[in-house]
């Protein structure tokens, strides 16, 4: 198992960064996932869904994630929904710092499955990596959008 946690802080108010990590449409921006949709129609809450395609080593990999935990302003929580060599629980905390500020928290556990799970050891310190740069990127789209 592969835990990560990175954190950031955003200097707009917490409205407009909840607003913006929860638009599912954004999310091939600042992460390394394409082809981002949500699955439902009913828009992003507990229980939704959304399928996206990752990059994984020399290869990409459809997930389905489900939405486990929202609160709106303070909250979002994602684990995988499909069966493949990729197990991902991800939490983002959103806190506001004032009122033009928020500290954005992103951890989760990446469990890989099969022939994957060997190279867990040496996967371990690029998803770390990736993850914090994934949240650099949210806060510079963020910010340079004010």
């Amino acid at each position: 198992m592969i835990d990560y946690q990175t954190e950031v802080i955003v200097n707009r108010p917490i409205e407009d960064v909840f607003r913006f990590a929860k638009d599912v449409s954004r999310f091939d921006d600042w992460t390394d996932m394409t082809g981002t949709h949500l699955v439902s129609n009913s828009g992003l809450g507990l229980g939704s869904q959304i399928e996206t395609t990752l990059k994984l080593g020399p290869s990409k990999q459809k997930l389905i994630f489900e939405v486990s935990a929202y609160e709106e302003n303070h909250r979002l929580g994602w684990k995988t929904a499909s069966k493949g060599p990729l197990e991902w629980d991800a939490d983002y905390i959103f806190e506001p710092q004032g009122s033009n500020a928020t500290r954005v928290v992103s951890a989760g556990q990446i469990r890989l499955n099969g022939i994957l799970k060997l190279s867990e050891p040496l996967m371990a310190g690029e998803i770390r990596s990736g993850e914090a740069k994934e949240l650099v990127k949210f806060k510079e789209l963020l910010e340079m959008n004010k």
